[in-house]
């Protein structure tokens, strides 16, 4: 894989704004909201903005955003502050439903993943699924 320019300057912006997440004290006050790092090729370079209404799904105020990249497909989902348990997260090739204190949202993706090669993590008040294309 060719390297471009500004690889090593992403990845070590990547590894400061880890090290700051995971520095965060764990309380019910403490919330990152989160920061995705996307490469890839051409075009010009923009910000997709969680207060953007066009961007976010809402179902039974469940915010999330689905970003569609070259090889995967990113999928951040906020959760509430007051929720009881971890959600529960199916990953199927068409779509995933999130479960979260008794409240299903489906997400339905803009093209077929691998759902074998897709994973998810919840920290912070932010569930962040990572979906792999399917090829």
């Amino acid at each position: 894989m060719k390297r471009e320019p500004n690889d090593d300057i992403l990845r070590n912006f990547a590894k400061a704004m880890e090290d700051i997440i995971s520095s965060l004290p764990f309380s019910e006050n403490a919330r990152f909201l989160g920061c995705t790092i996307i490469t890839g090729n051409g075009g010009e370079p923009f910000v997709f903005r969680s207060d953007d209404e066009d961007d976010l799904g809402d179902d039974e105020g469940v915010d999330y955003e689905v970003i569609d990249g070259p090889e995967k497909i990113y999928v951040t989902v906020s959760l509430p502050s007051d929720i009881v348990d971890l959600p529960d997260v199916d990953i199927q090739p068409e779509f995933i439903k999130i479960i979260v204190d008794g409240v299903e949202v489906r997400v339905d993706l803009p093209c077929s993943i691998d759902a074998g090669q897709s994973n998810f993590v919840a920290k912070n008040g932010i569930l962040d699924i990572v979906c792999a294309k399917a090829q």
